[in-house]
């Protein structure tokens, strides 16, 4: 039983949002970044005048099976993270192959 009340609480102390700011294509932070379920988000916030694609995968699956997201000029993407996600992500320049990308995670609630 009372590892049930640790795991309650270690999901109370979770933080509903975090940032992941990309500067020269690099993300910070770049290791693991942990929110609520359901309503946690993940904002990547691009500080760069130049596009990014985020891609993003679940963890131990190819990441050629994942998703890209197109992250503005300076602008920002939001993800929601649901009960038991883990995704890890690569930020990659507009144009270039999947193996050129920086990349982080996991991201998980």
């Amino acid at each position: 039983m009372a590892s049930t009340a640790v795991a309650r609480a270690k999901v109370k102390n979770l933080p509903k949002s975090a940032t992941i700011t990309i500067k020269h294509q690099d993300p910070t932070p770049a290791g693991e970044v942990e929110v609520m379920p359901e309503i946690g988000r993940v904002h990547f916030r691009n500080k760069d005048p130049r596009e990014y694609r985020i891609r993003l995968w679940r963890v131990n699956i190819d990441p050629a099976h994942g998703i890209e997201l197109s992250l503005a000029p300076r602008g920002k993407v939001t993800i929601v993270i649901h009960k038991d996600d883990e995704f890890n992500y690569s930020v990659l320049k507009k144009n270039e192959p999947m193996d050129d990308g920086h990349g982080g995670g996991p991201i998980k609630n």
